[in-house]
């Protein structure tokens, strides 16, 4: 029996033949995508009360929160999943929730400080996207 894997064969073969900042990128991508699956379950918590007390319950927030929480318990999971896999639409639905989220904190801050952690965060990750971003593209212009 051989312990060739085509798909292990594959990936290892694509990985070598990335640049370093390409390679950069993608480990930076698969670090995003992990945060978003654990903000979305830590949303999807907030949404179920779970580990929350009386005053911070979610029937108590403000509408605006309410709504910017669903948002994130739905749609940052889907692009954490997204950017896992490097689907070509996965960082476009990050740049898209990260924007609402900012959105959300600008129209109705009030019962958003929780959420304002998460949104400063996530701007400092698209900043960092972005130089990993110009580096990855100006290596690749240089071969």
């Amino acid at each position: 029996m051989s312990h060739y894997d085509p798909i292990d064969a594959s990936a290892r073969a694509q990985w070598e033949n990335m640049t370093p900042w390409r390679r950069r990128l993608f480990l930076f991508l698969r670090g995003v995508a992990a945060f978003l699956l654990i903000e979305g379950i830590i949303h999807w918590a907030v949404i179920l009360g779970i580990g929350d007390g009386p005053d911070s319950r979610f029937e108590a927030m403000p509408m605006a929160a309410q709504a910017a929480v669903i948002w994130a318990a739905i749609i940052d999971p889907i692009a954490g999943v997204g950017l896992w896999l490097r689907a070509g639409w996965a960082v476009v639905l990050w740049l898209l929730a990260t924007l609402t989220q900012v959105a959300f904190g600008a129209w109705a801050p009030a019962g958003m400080t929780r959420l304002m952690l998460f949104t400063l965060v996530e701007l400092a990750l698209v900043v960092i996207y972005a130089v990993l971003s110009i580096r990855a593209a100006r290596e690749s212009d240089q071969d």
